[in-house]
């Protein structure tokens, strides 16, 4: 049973994601009247599988918002069947779920979920409005002006919101981050990067087709890529050379050259989302205003390369934390105290943002091997694979940096 609802401004979240439905749902398990606000409208298209991939304290923290939420999705999903990793042409990492040493330690069917980022964002979406959250579509933010008992909120239409707190979850171009005066810190990679969602095979097997990384694939002209399945279909990433045509490559064309070697060409006829991007490595200089009223979470806070799924999954630690302390921050008995418990949210989610994002570069460094030394890393522990299985590993967890939870830990993102 939900707590009463308190009285006041509502506590606005805006953007109507993953990461900002999350925010929405936990404020209002806490009894808080919240409203969400997003520029597009209900029935919009969202377009390929974005996000695909929960991990396990992912999926345990969203059961701790609302039990049985975090069962539903993972049921929506598929568990991998195991994954592979390639130094051109020689295998240098094996397992299957529940088989073998690596299999026992680390259940890839127990570790994370996989399905396209619109299914978990229905059972996001159902569980707000089951709580009594109220949206408010096409109803983008212009302006945003934090004072010291509260938010202002300035609609496109000319419209005002006042709230209590605001947590802005409206991705990349965050309004709400330029609102407070945060920036961004980082860098842009500058080799681009293609992701392709290919339909299921009928025949079944899509589902039950472990996980692959190639690096330098001798017969793609030593690029990497990865193919992981999801539930629907399968996610292909290729990463391109310095100075490719990458229009070429993400035409349906281009991906038919380019899939043939390492998948079915039944997939290359069968896409269902292209997808050419950059990776942004940054985080926000801050994640709250001067009057600490409003919190960043997910994208508007920090964009990482892909790889270990670290975007959505520290996406939802950030809003749950977020939602937390402004649940903490009104029940304060004094202004100093609410101050406290939103400046403790800020610094520590923007601490994990910063180790997320030098995690994610580290995982680009061993893809990209720029450096002598790290090209020497790869070579010696392809080396070692067949006989070494730490070296293998060390490879075959470079796109990836995945750590195990350790024993009573409750997050890693």
């Amino acid at each position: 049973m939900l707590p009463p609802h308190r009285p006041g401004d509502p506590c606005v979240v805006v953007g109507a994601g993953p990461v900002g439905l999350t925010a929405a749902l936990t404020l209002a398990r806490h009894g808080l009247s919240t409203l969400v606000l997003e520029s597009e409208p209900r029935q919009r298209v969202r377009p390929g599988s974005r996000a695909i991939a929960l991990a396990f304290p992912t999926l345990r923290r969203l059961e701790s918002v609302l039990p049985g939420l975090g069962r539903a999705i993972a049921a929506d999903g598929i568990g991998l069947s195991g994954y592979d990793a390639y130094y051109e042409k020689q295998r240098i990492f094996h397992f299957r779920s529940g088989s073998g040493v690596f299999g026992r330690i680390a259940r890839a069917d127990k570790f994370v979920t996989s399905l396209p980022q619109r299914v978990t964002e229905r059972h996001l979406y159902d569980a707000c409005v089951h709580a009594g959250v109220e949206f408010r579509w096409e109803a983008g933010v212009s302006e945003l002006e934090p004072h010291p008992s509260g938010v202002r909120i300035v609609l496109n239409s000319g419209g005002t919101v006042d709230a209590s707190y605001v947590i802005g979850a409206d991705g990349a171009r965050s309004v709400v981050r330029k609102a407070i005066g945060a920036t961004m810190i980082g860098h842009t990679d500058d080799t681009p990067f293609i992701i392709v969602d290919v339909l299921e095979h009928p025949d079944g097997s899509t589902p039950g087709t472990p996980g692959h990384f190639y690096y330098r694939h001798p017969d793609m002209d030593g690029r990497n890529v990865m193919h992981m399945p999801f539930r629907g279909g399968m996610r292909i990433d290729l990463q391109c050379h310095p100075g490719d045509d990458a229009e070429h490559l993400a035409t349906p064309e281009g991906i038919r050259e380019w899939t043939a070697p390492i998948v079915s060409p039944w997939y290359a006829e069968h896409i269902s989302w292209i997808s050419t991007y950059r990776f942004h490595q940054v985080v926000a200089d801050c994640y709250t205003d001067p009057h600490r009223r409003v919190l960043l979470a997910g994208e508007a806070a920090h964009l990482f390369a892909p790889w270990g799924g670290r975007g959505l999954n520290s996406g939802v630690l950030d809003a749950t934390d977020a939602a937390n302390a402004i649940a903490a921050a009104i029940d304060s008995p004094s202004r100093a105290a609410a101050h406290q418990a939103i400046t403790r949210c800020a610094n520590d989610r923007r601490a994990w943002g910063i180790r997320n994002r030098d995690v994610s570069s580290r995982a680009l460094h061993i893809m990209r091997a720029p450096d002598p030394g790290m090209r020497r890393r790869r070579t010696i522990a392809a080396r070692l694979a067949p006989v070494c299985w730490p070296a293998g590993a060390w490879l075959a967890n470079g796109p990836l940096q995945l750590t195990p939870p350790r024993l009573g830990s409750t997050d890693f993102y």
